[in-house]
């Protein structure tokens, strides 16, 4: 039954409305990963990411997606954490951080 969560039409068109929210904000201008959580789920495996989006004019957008993992990924991560693998284990999911700045398009002449 998880696996219908991503053709929920309500989630669907509440990720339409968020689009169209940051392309009348002048479009991205930078993307930071503010989070992500451990794995869940056991044949179809989701990981929940927290995103911020900073607009051109300075407005700031959260979105929180659950996206698919892998499922050797998903897996093997658990296994690894399980076990105690030191750099699998020393790794929190909930401490990645990083941002990236969007490229600007080419104008043409």
């Amino acid at each position: 039954m998880s696996r219908l969560k991503y053709f929920n039409p309500f989630r669907i068109r509440r990720f339409v409305r968020e689009v169209r929210n940051l392309s009348g904000h002048g479009g991205p201008a930078r993307l930071r990963l503010v989070g992500a959580e451990n794995p869940r789920g056991i044949i179809f495996p989701t990981s929940k990411f927290v995103v911020e989006v900073e607009m051109k004019d300075g407005h700031v957008a959260d979105f929180a997606p659950l996206l698919p993992i892998p499922w050797p990924y998903a897996w093997s991560y658990r296994i690894a954490h399980r076990l105690g693998v030191p750099l699998v284990s020393s790794v929190d999911p909930e401490k990645i951080r990083f941002d990236l700045a969007v490229p600007r398009g080419r104008k043409e002449a």
